[in-house]
């Protein structure tokens, strides 16, 4: 006889995102919502912080966090102590899983061995080192403060504080890389064995410097064509290097105990899940509701001061999610994985608003940028270069 089955269903996941908006220098490049010279406002912040997570502690209550990402910013500007208090906060409010990936990101010129061990001990179980490229050049152009060296010391110093989670980021596609230079600094951090890679195409951000210096002819963007044959290429050498595509830009590898590392909080967006955003300017979306964080450091401080609205005190700005915009999210969304999305699954789920889809999904698909495989619908290699085409065909199809 079988034994009843519970009809209490267990709570849906939820993700937890921590934004440190501070940084040493702030990049040309960068849209992220971050701020030089202003380590001073730290301690204040991180109060806030505390009182946020402490906030949306209750109305999360009793769903598991299966991820943690702090990001930024530069959090490894943040002292260990300071890593360690945020974590605390999350395992005292939060059911934090026992085996919880747990993310920091990092930038070499800030990566300290003492800060390192402490950030271990706190909790933090992958890093994810902002390397971008080793060429002194290209390095200038994007305003790092590390070398290659510096960048591959601190990538040493991981390894030896424990970190056996380690993604590096890239970017190709800038003005004047060459696909040589490009090569190089991919095969350059692949032969220190990072566990994952995130390979970004330079995208020009409306409102950072550099679209200003693009628009007034200072810089000339990088010719698609080039960018696509780095992008090829990339495929092909991680591919053989043993790394796995499974998202347009980002590619992972096993460990020798087995474990698959692509990046699990990631996935969570993707995967259009739920997740706690905190910190100024980070985003939500819990119980299917996108909510914003106020962006300046100094007003998210004071709503959190004043209090009075629980988890939402620092909130700007609330939107429920219609149907058709969920369905379109999941389409978009999951299309930027390699696996693809099951199609009849999501026309179940969503209903009736999967149609506002299904022509660009067509589109893609009489384009040669979609196609079915074992009951899914996935890009294509071309697809992954032009992917943007099938996004916005789908996103807005009456502009197109």
């Amino acid at each position: 006889m079988n034994a009843p089955s519970d009809p209490t269903p267990s709570p849906a996941p939820v993700s937890v995102y921590v934004h440190v908006p501070f940084c040493t220098v702030k990049c040309a490049y960068c849209d992220f919502n971050s701020y030089a010279g202003m380590e001073e406002a730290i301690p204040a912040w991180e109060s806030a912080l505390l009182t946020e997570l402490r906030g949306w502690s209750a109305a999360v209550a009793g769903r598991p966090v299966p991820t943690v990402f702090i990001g930024g910013g530069t959090p490894s500007l943040l002292e260990g102590a300071s890593i360690g208090r945020i974590l605390d906060a999350v395992r005292a409010g939060y059911a934090l899983d026992d085996d919880a990936e747990i993310t920091l990101e990092a930038n070499p010129e800030s990566v300290r061995a003492e800060r390192l061990t402490a950030y271990r001990a706190a909790g933090v179980n992958r890093l994810s080192i902002g390397v971008q490229s080793l060429d002194p050049g290209e390095l200038r152009f994007l305003d790092r403060l590390h070398d290659a060296e510096r960048a591959h010391d601190a990538f040493a110093a991981a390894r030896a504080a424990g970190f056996d989670n380690i993604n590096c980021d890239l970017i190709f596609g800038l003005p004047g890389q060459s696909p040589e230079s490009w090569r190089r600094s991919l095969e350059g951090v692949a032969a220190w064995g990072p566990d994952h890679l995130s390979c970004y195409g330079l995208t020009v951000e409306e409102g950072t410097p550099l679209a200003q210096r693009v628009a007034e002819g200072r810089v000339t963007e990088a010719d698609p064509d080039v960018v696509a044959e780095m992008s090829e290429w990339t495929e092909e050498r991680l591919a053989a290097l043993g790394y796995r595509q499974y998202e347009i830009s980002n590619w992972a590898r096993a460990d020798t105990a087995g474990r698959d590392r692509a990046c699990r909080h990631n996935l969570v967006y993707w995967r259009q899940g739920d997740y706690v955003g905190v910190g100024p300017g980070a985003h939500g979306f819990v119980g299917g509701v996108r909510y914003a964080v106020e962006r300046s450091p100094a007003r998210y401080v004071a709503a959190l001061a004043a209090g009075g609205a629980g988890a939402r005190a620092a909130v700007v700005s609330e939107e429920s999610v219609d149907p058709a915009t969920a369905a379109v999210d999941a389409a978009v969304l999951g299309l930027r994985l390699n696996a693809g999305i099951d199609e009849a699954a999501l026309r179940s789920r969503h209903g009736a608003a999967w149609g506002v889809v299904e022509p660009g999904l067509r589109w893609g698909e009489e384009s040669g940028l979609l196609e079915r495989s074992n009951g899914r619908l996935r890009l294509t290699r071309r697809g992954r270069r032009l992917a943007n085409e099938v996004f916005v065909r789908v996103v807005a199809p009456e502009v197109v």
